[in-house]
């Protein structure tokens, strides 16, 4: 299994396309469609002509070959030592799915051929079958060679179907209708909004790709890839990922610019391969699975995967830790080399490893990783809860409530109606929204209410697309003096004081739903604009044998940014240069630089040996408790009195909002302090730059429930790539940098 960060993508792409375009020539006369993450292969020609393969057989001897049909059993016992190699053809179609299978043939060395020809392009297969793709209709040989082999011996060959490949994409009109009425909305309530400057024209793309999770059959995320336009058509501009159910929040995660995760696996992705099932296996790690291209003319699933962030670590202990909050453990140390610690003075006894395989990786994921997914699935049930409800009962609404009800993303509406007691115009307004003349959906406005507390006056928007799709959204109109609160989840803002001048509100062009406008914060200076980097085994001045760490590299950008304060003159920071010094020694003063060098290598590199960063596959580990020892690194260069602080759930459980305070950590040096902190979440440690925060008071029947929606922007430490909103429920580790 590789693990792979993000990295340059264009020149590569470009590499990999010519050099598939050049093997699918040595054995098609088409080829391939354009589309990177087509669900099916792709129609491919057969060979030059059926004359010159017919040629080819007789030259080498193939007139008695023997020939299997599919779902037969071809036999074969030999009394003695065959005198040559055997062979065995079979007729395929492009597209079509096989499963190749040689049993009893272990001594036996199998593989398939595009000819009947010893020097003919070869597939091996391996433990006596072979699962693949056609790429073109035609005939294919299996050679087997029993020259290796004495005395009397005997095998069974069987061809049988192969089971497709799960979709990886899927048209807006096949993607649920509650998926995408959730992520229509979200767009519409950013667009324009300064949280989202790109979407202020921007669209859903018309194909939505699919993720799948390996406890999950189905599809467990769709991922919207939202586009802006430009001169020549449009261009991506972010994404919008979704859960399908359930297992997760209904929106998972969202950037608004560059491309998704999606596409960042194309691009990662090797040579001379066609990717075929995507993984999400939680907030930052996906994979994708992939066929491998031959000149056979076949296309063999590969045991090896793209992955994009740091793969999942096995974790035991875990089904010994109850299903409840587990106390935070907070750490500190200053550079005077105090150190306190506070938490559970009994830790629970857990321990990570990496899986070997993929294979092993998939097979184990549903029993390894249940607890996580259980409080993961609790964690997300407040927003399933009023979700449900609304779509059941509908939204309550009162006087001088407004609601825009958009038609779906990738739809045309082709009729709308209000219907219900509640649709009278004594009570409801109704004005028709328009997108350059065409009917984009309604904006509704409650005139009046009942009188009696106890009635509703329900109506529904009913909507006919022009595909055949059809849609239904409830509302009801009651009287303000009936509702009465029901949940309340307040948002996690502590009392520890401090500037909030920087605080700004972003209303969104359209009351959608019922969102409030969102609030925001950021850290100052150019976080956002360093792009420090892990880098890899036998890279200067790494001699270990995996990459450097995340979390080396998380603190070196929070080390950097400081002292990129102090350089500016910055008040709060002013004298705390030397932070980092010439070349990332001990040396004389310099100013971090933004972009990776030699010097920051160095930097990151000593925080790594500071903290114990080890090897767990080819990713470095840090553990928690060994974050804090990032302030050896800052003490024999500090110039001024500074404190570092860790907090974090030891079981990354999170259950009933355990973690808030590791949250509101991160969370604090950010609206308090405007300086970036550390987030952990699942493998991974990134620095986060920006908070934003909105409240919803949605009401059905008679009773209202408030939910908060918090994000935090991350700098991954991927180069500037991949810098996203995370959800802040996922974060279960939050440490800091700040003056005493």
């Amino acid at each position: 299994m590789r693990i792979q960060a993000k990295g340059w993508r264009s020149v590569r792409a470009w590499a990999r396309w010519l050099s598939l375009l050049i093997t699918i020539a040595m054995f098609c006369n088409m080829a391939l469609p354009a589309a990177a993450l087509a669900a099916t292969p792709a129609n491919v020609a057969p060979p030059d002509s059926q004359q010159e393969a017919s040629i080819a057989d007789q030259e080498a001897g193939c007139n008695n070959v023997r020939t299997v049909a599919m779902h037969q059993t071809l036999t074969r016992s030999v009394a003695q030592q065959s005198a040559g190699p055997e062979w065995i053809k079979f007729s395929a179609q492009a597209n079509a799915r096989y499963r190749l299978q040689v049993t009893s043939g272990e001594a036996l060395q199998l593989s398939l051929r595009a000819g009947c020809a010893q020097n003919a392009p070869t597939v091996p297969l391996r433990n006596g079958q072979l699962e693949f793709t056609a790429l073109r209709d035609g005939d294919f040989y299996l050679l087997v060679d029993a020259s290796g082999v004495t005395g009397a011996f005997s095998y069974a060959v069987a061809l049988e179907p192969a089971a497709p490949f799960r979709p990886n994409a899927a048209t807006l009109a096949e993607v649920p209708e509650a998926v995408l009425r959730r992520a229509t909305e979200f767009l519409e309530e950013l667009r324009g909004s300064d949280l989202a400057p790109e979407w202020r024209d921007a669209r859903i793309n018309p194909e939505a790709h699919i993720f799948y999770r390996p406890d999950i059959q189905a599809a467990a995320y769709y991922e919207f890839t939202v586009e802006k336009p430009v001169a020549q058509g449009f261009e991506p501009a972010g994404y919008i990922e979704l859960s399908s159910g359930e297992h997760d929040y209904p929106v998972t995660s969202w950037g608004v610019t560059g491309i998704s995760p999606a596409g960042e696996l194309v691009e990662l992705a090797p040579l001379n391969v066609r990717l075929t099932e995507f993984y999400r296996l939680d907030m930052q790690s996906y994979a994708a699975e992939y066929e491998e291209l031959s000149a056979v003319g076949v296309a063999t699933l590969s045991d090896d995967v793209v992955t994009l962030g740091s793969m999942p670590d096995r974790i035991e202990g875990l089904d010994a830790v109850p299903d409840e909050p587990f106390d935070l453990v907070t750490e500190s140390a200053d550079t005077e080399g105090n150190k306190e610690y506070e938490g559970p003075t009994e830790l629970p006894l857990l321990e990570e490893s990496p899986f070997d395989t993929w294979a092993d990786l998939k097979a184990e994921y549903k029993d390894v990783f249940a607890p996580m997914n259980r409080s993961l699935k609790q964690r997300a049930s407040s927003a399933w809860e009023l979700d449900n409800n609304l779509r059941r009962y509908g939204e309550s609404l009162v006087k001088d409530d407004v609601r825009t009800v958009y038609g779906l993303a990738g739809q045309t509406i082709d009729a709308l109606s209000v219907t219900g007691v509640g649709a009278s115009a004594q009570y409801l307004q109704q004005e028709e929204v328009r997108n350059e003349g065409v009917l984009a959906g309604v904006r509704l406005t409650v005139l009046d209410e009942p009188a009696d507390k106890d009635v509703l006056l329900p109506f529904e928007v009913s909507l006919k697309y022009t595909s055949g799709m059809t849609e239904s959204i409830k509302f009801a109109i009651v009287a303000a003096a009936a509702l009465r609160s029901g949940n309340v989840y307040l948002p996690l803002i502590s009392t520890s004081g401090g500037n909030f001048a920087n605080a700004a509100s972003v209303q969104a062009p359209e009351t959608v739903a019922s969102w409030g406008p969102w609030s925001y914060w950021w850290a100052d200076g150019d976080a956002g604009a360093i792009l420090y980097n892990q880098f890899p085994s036998g890279s200067a001045p790494n001699t270990s044998a995996c990459w450097s760490g995340c979390g080396a590299t998380a603190w070196a950008m929070i080390f950097g940014w400081v002292d990129r304060r102090a350089a500016e003159n910055h008040w709060r920071w002013i004298n705390h240069w030397g932070i980092y010094r010439i070349n990332g020694g001990l040396g004389a003063n310099a100013v971090a630089p933004l972009p990776m060098d030699t010097g920051v290598r160095n930097m990151t590199w000593e925080i790594r040996n500071r903290m114990g960063t080890y090897c767990s596959g080819s990713g470095g580990a840090t553990s928690f408790s060994r974050m804090i020892d990032a302030i050896e690194y800052v003490r024999p260069r500090a110039t001024a009195a500074a404190v570092m602080t860790t907090r974090y759930d030891p079981t990354k459980l999170c259950w009933f909002g355990a973690c808030n305070d590791a949250r509101n950590l991160a969370k604090d040096s950010i609206v308090v302090r405007q300086t970036p902190a550390i987030v952990g979440y699942n493998n991974h440690y990134a620095m986060a730059y920006g908070y934003a925060h909105r409240s919803k008071t949605s009401c059905f029947l008679f009773w209202c429930w408030t939910d908060w929606s918090r994000w935090f922007y991350v700098n991954q430490g991927w180069g500037g790539s991949g810098n996203d909103w995370i959800n802040w429920d996922d974060v279960h580790f939050g440490a800091v940098y700040r003056n005493p």
